[in-house]
């Protein structure tokens, strides 16, 4: 084990400084060159990343048995490969591997990555229902951002939590609450941008 400090967009600053690549200082999308690399390396590592899981990359969407699978992209899916071995070691190399090409994606366009997560993340957690720890009712937004029993003003005598639940349709893929909020990027870029001019 290391004691480390874990500070990944740092040090993707101190490899790009080191080759030569550009860091810039305030976010600002980076010119049609440094995005087209930008866009190989992380498809590259991606597909690095699925050949470790044992799987490969189709163009076709029907499977073996005539189910139809679902697409990634348009008419691309990711398949398990009948001839694929998987690797661990590939796999968690490409999750890192990901990891430094993202980081230097951000780096180049001058974005700080932890506001834009704990954004995404706020996001990400709306999309869980919240229902009322007695009864099991599904809460609803106030007239802020606090969340209400749909029933009385003062259900269960006040004496209630929120609990998080996650609703699936049958295929599996989550259902966003009704109290889901997008993350709001645009308004973080803004004020990186605001920070930056001083």
């Amino acid at each position: 084990m290391t004691d480390k400090l874990y500070r990944p967009q740092e040090d993707i600053v101190t490899l790009m400084t080191q080759f030569d690549q550009q860091v810039k200082d305030s976010p600002e999308l980076p010119d049609a060159h440094t995005r087209l690399l930008r866009a190989r390396l992380v498809f590259e590592e991606a597909l690095e990343f699925v050949k470790g899981c044992g799987c490969t990359v189709t163009m076709t969407i029907a499977g073996a048995n005539g189910e139809k699978q679902t697409p990634v992209i348009d008419d691309i899916a990711v398949v398990l490969d009948p001839n694929g071995n998987p690797d661990f070691a590939e796999y968690v190399d490409g999750c890192i591997d990901q990891l430094v090409v993202t980081y230097g994606a951000l780096n180049a366009a001058g974005v700080k990555a932890q506001p834009a997560w704990d954004e995404v993340q706020r996001s990400n957690m709306s999309k869980a229902w919240p229902h009322c720890s007695v009864c099991d009712a599904v809460l609803e937004r106030g007239s802020g951002p606090e969340l209400v029993h749909p029933g009385e003003a003062n259900a269960h005598g006040g004496e209630w939590d929120t609990i998080l639940k996650v609703h699936k349709r049958p295929d599996g893929k989550f259902i966003k609450s009704p109290t889901y909020s997008p993350a709001d990027l645009k308004r973080v870029i803004a004020e990186q941008i605001k920070q930056a001019i001083g």
